[in-house]
């Protein structure tokens, strides 16, 4: 299954030219919408043909992307989930259910370019500071080494 993630979002990228999961969503004709959500983080829901992720309006910009691309990974890996009700995100790495582990991959993969991250793995950079320095989680770092070593092998 994670060679059909890594390929889904290659194909995404080339074909829209960006990481960005907002346009990339915009693209794909997934309507983002925000509102308050409690503790929920975001959700992603396919309803009459029609695609939507919601994204708490209320949680910090810098993980609002996150959101975006985890919830772009339900939709590219897990649209018959939606189709009966939406996907729900209230532990974003919650990492104890198959969809959640490879919408989180997906992320991981889309948000993080490989030659930055390598670059500053090989500078000796922290897990710690690399998140800080691409803008993600640690968790979606974590990922992305767990990554590197599949693609390795």
């Amino acid at each position: 299954m994670i060679s059909r993630i890594l390929e889904e979002v290659d194909k995404l990228t080339r074909k829209y030219k960006t990481r960005d999961p907002f346009e990339i969503a915009k693209g794909l004709n997934i309507d983002i919408i925000y509102h308050d959500l409690g503790n929920l983080k975001g959700y992603y829901y396919y309803q009459s043909r029609m695609k939507y992720i919601v994204i708490n309006k209320n949680i910090s910009e810098d993980l609002k992307p996150v959101i975006c691309a985890h919830e772009l990974g339900h939709d590219r890996l897990h649209l018959h989930f939606a189709k009966n009700f939406a996907i729900r995100e209230f532990g974003l790495f919650d990492m104890s259910s198959k969809p959640e582990r490879e919408a989180n991959i997906f992320a991981a993969e889309l948000l993080i370019d490989e030659p930055k991250f390598l670059e500053l793995v090989l500078a000796g950079h922290t897990y710690s500071d690399i998140a800080s320095e691409l803008c993600v989680p640690i968790h979606l770092v974590k990922n992305k080494i767990d990554i590197l070593k599949i693609k390795k092998c």
